[in-house]
């Protein structure tokens, strides 16, 4: 008569086998599987070390890979200033492009440090590499939301802004002519 393993031993054997899964390569029906690096950023508007318009100004991060739409990160960076922005980056339906709302000032230095606690993840789960987002502005200033996507290069579709749909009334009824 064979006996179940016990639960300690069950648990032994799930660790073992998730810190082998873990491993830089590892052998699956014969096949060697090399996970490869985390996503990375890929582009920003601004680009590192751009000069842009005060006022608004959308940030955008693109991803080399599918992102996780609720898995983000961003923060202040030594040496400059975090511009002021929404708390929230909307993910768009290409699902590798970020973009945040945020007003900044004219003739400033601002740094945005990019997942340096890390949350930004693929939508696979593995963890985005850090990066640091320098930029400055001129003293010019865009004229509003609409200047500052086209700055981005974004469509209107694009709108940084993640809008939450409310549930309506229950059982309320048009209000009508009788």
């Amino acid at each position: 008569m064979t006996r179940a393993p016990s639960l300690p031993v069950l648990a032994a054997a799930c660790l073992a086998a998730s810190a082998a899964f873990a491993q830089a390569t590892h052998e699956v029906r014969g096949v060697v599987v090399t996970p490869g690096p985390g996503p990375a950023v890929k582009s920003t508007y601004p680009a590192d070390g751009a000069k842009v318009p005060g006022g608004e100004l959308i940030l955008k991060l693109v991803f080399d890979q599918p992102m996780a739409p609720d898995a983000w990160s961003y923060g202040p960076a030594a040496g400059a200033d975090l511009p002021d922005c929404l708390a929230r980056p909307r993910l768009l339906a290409d699902q590798r492009t970020f973009v945040l709302l945020c007003s900044v000032d004219t003739d400033h230095a601002y740094a945005v440090e990019i997942n340096a606690a890390p949350r930004f993840a693929g939508a696979d789960g593995r963890t985005a590499q850090p990066y640091l987002l320098k930029f400055s502005t001129t003293s010019d200033r865009t004229s509003g939301l609409g200047d500052a996507l086209a700055q981005a290069g974004l469509a209107a579709t694009d709108d940084p802004i993640m809008t939450l749909a409310l549930p309506g009334p229950q059982g309320s009824q048009s209000a009508g002519a009788e």
